[in-house]
């Protein structure tokens, strides 16, 4: 029996109109079924696109290293101000052409150019709630997430390799390399959920479609990669879907 839906938000939980989400989110609720949505986007982002989630609903937001329930948090994983204090000074001196660098606390972010405002207009993620930094010492709060943004495809290869060992790459694709604390991610969330409730992995579905959903998909009893993604080539879900919402309608609200 599924006592727990988690699921990424981006082309996963949301393809197009958030009404659809927010259905399944009641009904969920309405079933006795704890709905848990893992994302890259802040905890405002998604009070914002799902107001079901505002109760009773895990949000395991920045990839993890932010997760609340209701407001309480569960899971408090920042960025350690000394490592965050590192990749300002090593990005200053390495001064990349065209980078910028995206700061996220948990209801807003800071960013260091205007290529990265851009960015985040064209993402529609963080409205209103962007400021522009010429220092860290100009972030009032704990960072979560820390992105770099080209204006070019670039290959982040040696970033990676610069920082493996003291933060964890969650992404690094195209336009975006994306770090938060080392060892955090979605499937560590997810298990943290899953012990703090007591679920047991035969009752966790989830559903995803990028890399910083891999082992979050690894967590779960039963896993669905989204069609066409990074984690269907991957072989990362158990099962493949065209449509998330769809299929928790058909295995968990219609049964």
């Amino acid at each position: 029996m599924i006592k727990l839906v988690c699921s990424d938000i981006d082309n996963t939980f949301l393809r197009k109109d958030p009404a659809g989400g927010n259905y399944v989110l009641a009904g969920l609720k309405a079933k006795g079924v704890l709905p848990m949505l893992a994302t890259g986007r802040s905890v405002a982002d998604v009070y914002s696109l799902f107001p079901e989630s505002l109760s009773n609903t895990v949000i395991a937001s920045l990839d993890g290293a932010l997760v609340t329930v209701g407001g309480s948090v569960i899971v408090d994983r920042p960025v350690e101000k000394n490592i965050l204090r590192a990749f300002w000074d090593s990005f200053q001196k390495s001064a990349l052409a065209g980078c910028s660098l995206i700061f996220y606390t948990r209801d807003a972010c800071y960013v260091t150019g205007d290529a990265a405002e851009r960015a985040l207009r064209e993402g529609k993620t963080m409205a209103g709630r962007t400021n522009r930094i010429s220092d860290i010492g100009g972030i009032p709060s704990e960072v979560y997430k820390i992105s770099v943004y080209s204006d070019k495809e670039r290959d982040f290869d040696y970033l990676f390799a610069d920082w493996e060992n003291y933060l964890n790459c969650v992404y690094r694709r195209g336009n975006w390399c994306e770090f938060v604390s080392a060892g955090t991610d979605k499937g560590l969330a997810l298990s943290l959920i899953m012990e703090k409730f007591m679920f047991g992995k035969s009752e966790v579905l989830a559903f995803g479609d990028g890399e910083n959903d891999f082992t979050m998909l690894e967590a779960a009893g039963c896993s669905y990669a989204m069609a066409g993604s990074p984690a269907e080539r991957e072989g990362r879900g158990d099962f493949v879907t065209s449509d998330a919402l769809r299929t928790i309608e058909e295995l968990v609200l219609r049964r």
